[in-house]
Formats: C-alpha cells, structure tokens, sequence
C-alpha cells in the first residue's frame, strides 16, 4: 500500500503543478501558441532524458535510492515555479521540474511488478491521483498556491518512500545502448509513439482550448478529473487481460475520442469524449507496460526507455501541435490525431504479429 500511495501522491503533486501552465504561460507572461509549445516540449524533453538514464540505473544500482532522490528533487524542484517571472524563467523552470520527475517512475514500477506483478491496480492509483491533483488544483485557481500545494504532496511522497520494504536487490547489467532490448520491444515503442505524438498535439493548447469554449479553471480541473478517475476505475479490470488485446483496444479507442473533440461547441459536451479516452489510455499504458515487463529481466530500463518513448512523443506533439493549432485551429490538430492513431494500431499489429513469428520460428528450431 505504501508504494501506491507514493504513486497517487507523486502523480497528484506533477499533474497539479502542470495543469495550468498554458494559461499561466499565455495570461501572465503573454507566451504566444508556439512558445507555450516550446515550454510544454522542453519539460517533456528533460523527461525523455532523465527516464531512460535513471531507469538504466535502477537496474544497476538498485531501484531504492534512485526512487527516494528522485521524490526528494522532485518536491524541491516544484517549489521553483513560484520564482517564474517570464516565458523565458518558466521554460527553465519546467525543464528542472522535467529532469527530477523522469527520477524516479521506472524505479517505482519495477519495484512493484517485481513484488506483485499487479501493475492494472498499481498504476491506478497514479491516474487517481492525477484526477486528484489537477481538480484541487482548478479548484485552487492561483498558480503559485498550487505549485506550494504540489511541491508538499511530493515531500509527503518522499517521506513514504524511506519506509518501503526494499530487500536484496538483484542488480543487472545493462549496456549504455541496448538494442537487443528496444529491438524486442520495438512493436509497443514504436506505435506509442505514434499514437502520442498526436494525443500531445492536442493537450498542449487543452486547457486554452477549453477556456475558448467557456470552461473556467475549476471545471478545467474537473474535466482532467473525470479522465483520470475513468481511468482508475478501468485499470482496475485489466490485469485479466493480455498485454497485446490491451494494447489494441486502446488505438481504436483512441481513434474513436480524438474526432468527438471537435463536435464539442460548449465546455460540458467534453464529457462523454472524456470518459472514452480514460478507457483508452488505461488499455495503452497497462497494456504496454505490461507488454515490456513481461519480455524483460532489465525491468528497469525497459520502462525508462518506453518513459523516454512517451516523453519524446510529446516533445514532438507540443512542438508540432502548437504550430497546427496556430495554422488551422485546435480541431486540425485533433483530425492529425486520429490519423496517427489509425497508423499506430495498423503499426503495433504488423509488428507484434512479425515478431510472435520469430519467436514460434526459433522455439520451434531450438525444440528440433
């Protein structure tokens, strides 16, 4: 319960200190479409980074103290927030926060798959508390209150983390450059990365998108909570399942929620769209997590690299979709999305099913 309750409270902390930084970016400093791009693409580069060298570590040095320096510079760095005076000092900022944040998540998982394996319900708990923190932090409205709000969940997070039950650690090595096992999980990596690509494409203006249509900052936390507690409700149900039906699922969901955006003409015709992705993106993140766990001894690394997937999809989202929302409006980024996902269900199928024949190929050469 310890370890689900350090992943509630971390993702409540991240996801409340990232809620509103669109609009803080676009009403205090007067950051342009682009630029809020730019800021939302460099917090999720310094992830990409920090998640693939800091899960190579868990696995070779142990996951224990990766996981409580991380909670412990995660906490410190939210508190930075509240010293952004411009667009400039708050890019900066986010990138620190970005560094610390990718610390300690692959740490945290392995250790829980490896005690349990029950990874649906063990990542619920972070959806709840992503719900959680982005509704009290609508609910909050004042930008430096909440990241003082984010900044203590964190510390709480930290102080948790040095009472956990971590007993002999079985070490692995690990090479700088892993091909063998990025080429064993290339079917998963490489459609989510598809897949969200385009999902970044629309949340980097979500929050503006849902001001235009007349939301204020409470139901903006509102709608970010009926996803995410979606969410913990799903991942609930789906350890019963196999990582690639999972997977799958969660393309076509995926398919079906970005078009429904853009028949929205008022804030609260979101909601049905809302509770269509929490199923979606429950069947993605249990499935491929799951999908890598099960393949891979470097558990560690092997959920650092599919972080670092997730973070450059949406580095390259932020970027292209701050750019598409700017040239043809909020519902162009929305109809690229739903492509991107078609083209990462079609993706992920051809290449799983490749590479289930490999491997019946070489089990059946090695029985023979």
């Amino acid at each position: 319960m310890k370890a689900s309750t350090i992943q509630m409270l971390s993702n409540a902390g991240l996801a409340g200190a990232s809620l509103l930084i669109p609009n803080l970016a676009r009403d205090e400093f007067g950051s342009s479409m682009v630029e809020v791009g730019v800021i939302v693409a460099g917090y999720n580069a310094a992830v990409f980074i920090s998640s693939y060298i800091f899960g190579r570590a868990s696995d070779v040095y142990g996951r224990r103290t990766i996981l409580i320096v991380g909670l412990l510079l995660s906490a410190i760095a939210c508190l930075l927030h509240i010293f952004a005076d411009s667009t400039f000092a708050l890019g900066l900022i986010r990138i620190i926060v970005g560094i610390c944040a990718g610390v300690f998540p692959s740490a945290l998982i392995a250790y829980v798959y490896e005690s349990s394996k029950k990874i649906g319900k063990f990542t619920s708990w972070g959806s709840f508390g992503f719900g959680a923190g982005t509704f009290i932090a609508g609910f909050i409205g004042i930008y430096y209150q909440i990241f003082l709000f984010s900044a203590a969940l964190l510390a709480v997070s930290f102080a948790i983390s040095l009472f956990l039950p971590f007993g002999k650690e079985t070490l692995h090595e690990v090479a700088l450059f892993p091909r063998a096992l990025i080429k064993r999980n290339l079917p998963v990596y490489s459609s989510m990365m598809l897949r969200h690509i385009g999902a970044n494409m629309i949340w980097v203006t979500y929050p503006i998108f849902l001001a235009d249509l007349g939301a204020d900052p409470l139901f903006i936390g509102g709608i970010y909570a009926i996803n995410a507690f979606g969410q913990f409700f799903f991942m609930q149900l789906l350890d019963r399942f196999s990582s690639s039906s999972l997977v799958a699922f969660g393309f076509i969901f995926s398919a079906i929620t970005f078009p429904t955006y853009t028949l929205a003409l008022v804030y609260w015709q979101i909601v049905p769209a809302q509770i269509i992705l929490a199923a979606a993106w429950s069947c993605l993140y249990v499935g491929s997590m799951k999908y890598v766990m099960e393949r891979n001894d470097e558990k560690g690394t092997a959920v650092g690299i599919l972080q670092s997937v997730l973070s450059i999809s949406a580095i390259v989202g932020a970027l292209l979709g701050g750019t598409i929302s700017f040239a043809f409006g909020y519902h162009g980024a929305m109809y690229v999305a739903t492509g991107l996902a078609i083209v990462g269900l079609i993706v992920f199928a051809m290449s799983d099913s490749w590479m289930r024949a490999r491997i019946r190929k070489r089990f059946n050469q090695s029985k023979s």
